[in-house]
C-alpha cells in the first residue's frame, strides 16, 4: 500500500428520484389501502392502527400497469449504486449482474409511529422508496418532531464505539454519528444492508407510506472474486 492518506471502508449510499412518481404513487396509495385491509383481516388485528407493515410479497401481489416501471427504476438504482461502490474491488472482472429482490413490502405510519434501530439480514443491499409523506416544509414544521419528523436516519459504522470514545478535534470527522435523509415523494434510497438505520417518529396530515426492500447481487460467472488463503 502506498504512503499517504487512505480512506478505508467507506459507506456508500445511493439517492435517486423517480420521474413518474406522481402517477404511480397515487395508484399505490389506493392499492396498499386494499392490501392493508385484507391483511389486517387475515391477521385478526384492529384495523387502522398507527403503524402497519405488509407481507414482503409485493413483487408478486401488485398488478398495476405502472408497477413494473417503478420496480425497474428501483432495480436500476440498486445496480447503479452497487457498480459505483464496487468499481475498485471488481477491477473490471464483473461483466453482468443479476439483482435479486429477496423481499419487498410497504409500511404505513402516522401519529408518532416509528421503527427502531435495526439492520437487514439475508441480503447485501436494502432500501426505501417514498410513496407518500407531507411536503418538506409542512413535515418539518411539526411542533414536536421538527426537522426529524419521519426521516430515515442512518447511523455510521462507528456509532457503537462512541460511548467510550475520547473526543477532541483530531476525531472531529467522527462526531456526526448519524445522517438524516430528507423525505420526498418519489425518492429512492439504497444502502448496505449492514448499516444501522431507523424511521424516526412521524406525524403529519398524510400517512407516511414507504416501500422497503432487500436485494442480493450476483455475477454471471459466480460471486467469488478473491482467492482463499490459509494465511
Amino acid at each position: 500500500m502506498p504512503t499517504g492518506l487512505h480512506l478505508l471502508w467507506p459507506t456508500p449510499i445511493g439517492i435517486y428520484r423517480y420521474g413518474d412518481a406522481a402517477t404511480v404513487n397515487a395508484e399505490l396509495v389506493e392499492e396498499f389501502a386494499s392490501i392493508r385491509e385484507e391483511q389486517e383481516r387475515q391477521r385478526g388485528v384492529q384495523p387502522g392502527g398507527p403503524f402497519f407493515a405488509s407481507d414482503d410479497d409485493l413483487l408478486q401481489r401488485v398488478k398495476l400497469e405502472s408497477w413494473n416501471p417503478l420496480v425497474q427504476f428501483i432495480v436500476n438504482g440498486i445496480a447503479q449504486t452497487v457498480e459505483q461502490a464496487n468499481t475498485d474491488a471488481w477491477a473490471g472482472r464483473i461483466a453482468e449482474l443479476t439483482v435479486s429482490i429477496e423481499g419487498m413490502w410497504f409500511q404505513e405510519a402516522t401519529v408518532g409511529a416509528s421503527h427502531d434501530v435495526h439492520t437487514h439480514g439475508n441480503c447485501s443491499w436494502s432500501g426505501v422508496y417514498i410513496v407518500q409523506i407531507d411536503e418538506p416544509l409542512l413535515r418539518e414544521a411539526h411542533s414536536v418532531y421538527g426537522a426529524a419528523n419521519g426521516v430515515t436516519r442512518l447511523y455510521g459504522p462507528h456509532f457503537t464505539t462512541l460511548g467510550g470514545a475520547f473526543i477532541d478535534v483530531g476525531n472531529a470527522y467522527l462526531q456526526q454519528p448519524h445522517i438524516d435523509i430528507d423525505q420526498v415523494e418519489g425518492q429512492l434510497l439504497v444502502f448496505p444492508s449492514w448499516l444501522m438505520h431507523q424511521a424516526m417518529a412521524y406525524g403529519g396530515v398524510k400517512d407516511r407510506v414507504i416501500i422497503s426492500f432487500n436485494a442480493s447481487i450476483h455475477a454471471s460467472g459466480g460471486d467469488q472474486l478473491f482467492e482463499f488463503s490459509p494465511r
